[in-house]
């Protein structure tokens, strides 16, 4: 390699970092006074949350297996009810505050066709259903059998400050990219016709999408993704830690597909990530933004939807131009 490829290569570089900088940096302005209030909750995630789990922690757990497996699949339904609930709240009272928050111009689902929109609900709610009350146990099974939880539940050695915010870090990248390699693998011809088509039924996403799978998606692309860094740790990490985790990457996916991109949440104020308008966009215009959270996979493997950077730098000019158009497929020439 030459002295001028080489200068080039190192322009390119140097240009994304710049524009990753830029995009980080205009983010942050864009969220105003709700940054303080985004700070705020991820603030409590590291310290109300585990310290509520650690004043309530029993002594001595007899049966860890059986504690290990009904702490997950309580925490993880009750998370995903919970959130579903705070977020239809939002989506019943329709105020002009959050209203100004929604990502994009299409009308809910609801309002478009209420007919179809019954339909699909009652379709996203039993399959929801099928995957996490029904399929989720059975990978809990093998713990109940064994009577032996994969993490520490002890009293004495559970974690502090260091320890769990370093590990759900480490779980939430690796969780990120498995994910975003999943997710692209499902995009291929075959695999999106046959498995992952069902998710993108809500073009218009509400939180109930975040987990509206084929059962196989559900595994592939949630469970296996979760799950590879916890595992990894095993004995190193503590469930309270890997509840903690549980809890933020599912108020997390089911921000990120809520409709709503708004400024407080707790989130996305973690440098090197995306607002929920990122994941969103995917849902609206299918190609590209494969990862959920992290900017640094789709930048690295140069798969950033390229109209969702002109969407993100201009918004009002880009709605309105997709508004004239009335077309929900503004970028298909161009991609």
């Amino acid at each position: 390699m030459n002295k001028n490829e080489k200068s080039k290569i190192e322009i390119k570089n140097d240009a994304s970092i710049c524009k990753l900088i830029q995009y980080e940096a205009k983010r942050y302005k864009s969220k105003g006074l709700g940054l303080i209030f985004a700070w705020i909750g991820a603030i409590s995630y590291f310290t109300l949350i585990p310290n509520l789990f650690k004043y309530y922690w029993p002594e001595d757990i007899k049966n860890p297996g059986i504690f290990y497996s009904l702490s997950v699949y309580l925490i993880f339904n009750l998370t995903m009810i919970l959130t579903n609930l705070e977020y239809f709240t939002y989506y019943s009272i329709e105020h002009p505050f959050l209203e100004k928050y929604k990502t994009t111009p299409d009308p809910w689902p609801w309002k478009q066709n209420i007919n179809k929109w019954n339909t699909q609900i009652k379709k996203a709610i039993k399959t929801v259903f099928l995957n996490t009350f029904v399929l989720l146990p059975v990978f809990l099974i093998p713990n109940i059998i064994a009577n032996e939880s994969p993490y520490r539940t002890d009293r004495e050695s559970m974690p502090d400050m260091v320890e769990l915010l370093s590990q759900i870090i480490i779980c939430m990248l690796c969780e990120d990219f498995f994910f975003y390699l999943s997710h692209r693998l499902l995009h291929n011809d075959y695999f999106y016709k046959k498995i992952h088509k069902i998710h993108h039924e809500f073009k218009e996403t509400v939180t109930i999408s975040a987990l509206y799978s084929h059962p196989l998606e559900f595994v592939m692309g949630n469970v296996v993704p979760s799950s590879i860094a916890p595992m990894i740790l095993g004995q190193r990490m503590h469930l309270i830690t890997h509840l903690v985790y549980i809890m933020m990457v599912l108020h997390e996916s089911h921000d990120g597909h809520s409709g709503y991109n708004f400024s407080w949440s707790p989130h996305r104020v973690i440098p090197l990530t995306f607002d929920a308008d990122f994941h969103i966009f995917h849902h609206w215009k299918f190609k590209g933004n494969y990862a959920n959270y992290f900017a640094i996979w789709d930048k690295f493997f140069g798969t950033v939807n390229k109209t969702f950077m002109e969407y993100f730098n201009n918004k009002d000019e880009y709605v309105k131009k997709y508004l004239e158009r009335n077309s929900h497929d503004i970028d298909s020439k161009e991609d």
